[in-house]
């Protein structure tokens, strides 16, 4: 992880579906990045938060994202392919 002067995060991994919020209400397939050290639920600044094409089509595959890291949350601005 590597963090910016402008407050944003790097981090780089392998993006994979799990779900979210196991037997509770809230409960759904998520899109999360699987780092090295943790794991982040992986949304798209902007994006819609339970389904979001481009994230689906990223399922699977490596990538670099710079964002911003909120607990174990990370909201991408920026997302290239590994």
């Amino acid at each position: 992880m590597k963090a910016s002067k402008s407050g944003e995060t790097e981090l780089t991994g392998k993006v994979i579906q799990k779900i979210f919020g196991e037997n509770s209400k809230s409960e759904h397939n998520a899109v999360f990045l699987q780092t090295d050290d943790a794991t982040y639920q992986l949304r798209r600044l902007g994006g819609n938060a339970f389904s979001d094409p481009i994230l689906n089509k990223l399922i699977g595959k490596n990538i670099t994202a710079t964002g911003i890291l909120t607990g174990m949350l990370f909201l991408a601005k920026e997302i290239n392919e590994e």
